[in-house]
């Protein structure tokens, strides 16, 4: 084995690259929907609880409030999301999902299934199981070390 292949093999790269290929996968199946992966991850948040305010999504996606500002800027002029000021908080915006979204929930879904259908190409149902547990394990350790609780969302 080569110098090369040892730190190929190192798994902090691997978590890497494999993180790098399903999102470039997962932005190729959402090109056709006008949709990027950071949006769909927006998306998501907004579909388990909808009208989070932009630091709430800020803080659910690990990105600044800048960054999560020009993301609703782009999801709100494609019609994919709306924002009220919070009733409760003037200063706050909070960001509801358009109709849009419901309609294309399941094309969404299918192309999170086409990158999981190619990552777990070649594996049986245990070693996928498998490696999802190993994984959330991996998660909930760095959660623990990072300060995090373990039931964060990411």
């Amino acid at each position: 084995m080569t110098e090369n292949d040892k730190i190929e093999n190192q798994v902090g790269l691997v978590f890497q690259h494999v993180a790098r290929l399903r999102t470039r996968y997962f932005d190729q199946q959402l090109a056709k929907h006008g949709l990027t992966s950071a949006q769909v991850f927006a998306i998501n948040y907004l579909l388990r609880e909808d009208g989070l305010t932009q630091v709430e999504l800020s803080r659910l996606l690990g990105i600044g409030t800048v960054a999560v500002s020009g993301l609703v800027d782009r999801l709100e002029a494609n019609g994919w999301v709306t924002r009220k000021a919070d009733s409760r908080d003037r200063r706050s915006n909070r960001v509801w999902l358009t109709d849009k979204v419901a309609e294309k929930v399941g094309n969404l879904k299918e192309a999170g299934k086409a990158v999981n259908d190619a990552s777990f190409k070649g594996m049986s149902k245990q070693e996928q199981d498998a490696l999802v547990t190993a994984l959330r394990v991996v998660r909930d350790n760095l959660k623990l070390a990072t300060c995090d609780t373990p039931d964060a969302a990411l």
